[in-house]
């Protein structure tokens, strides 16, 4: 197994409890939950800089955000929770049309383009599940969006941390299992060719924009 992996998941679980734990007590730990909630958007800023050649402006990044951190430290400390829900709910959202956006007509179901990367063209009755399926996925995460939300402007903000950052990955996880089974019962002319890493592979290739037999990958 490649160390990369559990290192990279430890380490995301890590964030996750870490996360948790500040936003239980909000007022205590302030600072620490600032840096915490600032982590990822800064991150992806800088891997978009890097990944469109701007290196220079990926180095500038971190401390133009950290001077102007400093400079409004009280707003922030006192508004980071925000933080933690838009990227929460904006996320999942954007999950949501990932997804949503390919059902539209004329457009082809995302689930339909994996299967096509894995399993080449594609017989009706596949055609027909991979449409239900990306119907599933953009209903699961409209779902998620619409729980997060209404359990941070209802619930204490412990109780929308449970949720964000301990039942979330979970719950997407068992999405992918119970979708996995389904899948074996609804279509056992494919079942020899079902493999449950096939789809991360397809899915790491299409937004690559490539294409391969991704079955046969060794």
């Amino acid at each position: 197994m490649n160390w990369r992996v559990p290192v990279l998941a430890g380490g995301f679980a890590g964030y996750l409890g870490l996360s948790h734990w500040v936003l239980g007590a909000p007022e205590q730990q302030a600072l620490l939950g600032v840096l915490l909630a600032l982590v990822p958007p800064l991150a992806a800023l800088v891997l978009l800089c890097l990944a469109a050649g701007r290196r220079r402006l990926a180095l500038a990044i971190p401390p133009l955000v950290t001077a102007l951190v400093w400079m409004r430290l009280a707003w922030f400390t006192g508004h980071f929770p925000w933080l933690y829900f838009l990227q929460d709910a904006g996320t999942q959202f954007a999950l949501a049309l990932m997804f949503g956006r390919t059902l539209l007509p004329g457009q082809t179901p995302l689930c339909s383009q994996i299967a096509t990367l894995i399993h080449g063209e594609l017989d009706a009755a596949l055609t027909r599940y991979t449409r239900r399926v990306t119907q599933a996925w953009t209903l699961f995460f409209v779902a998620m969006t619409s729980v997060s939300t209404l359990l941070f402007f209802t619930t204490t903000l412990a109780t929308w941390s449970f949720f964000s950052n301990l039942l979330v990955f979970p719950l997407t996880g068992l999405m992918f299992v119970v979708e996995f089974a389904l899948r074996l019962k609804a279509l056992p002319q494919w079942r020899d060719q079902l493999r449950f890493t096939d789809t991360f592979r397809a899915y790491r290739l299409l937004n690559r924009g490539g294409s391969a037999d991704v079955g046969r990958e060794p």
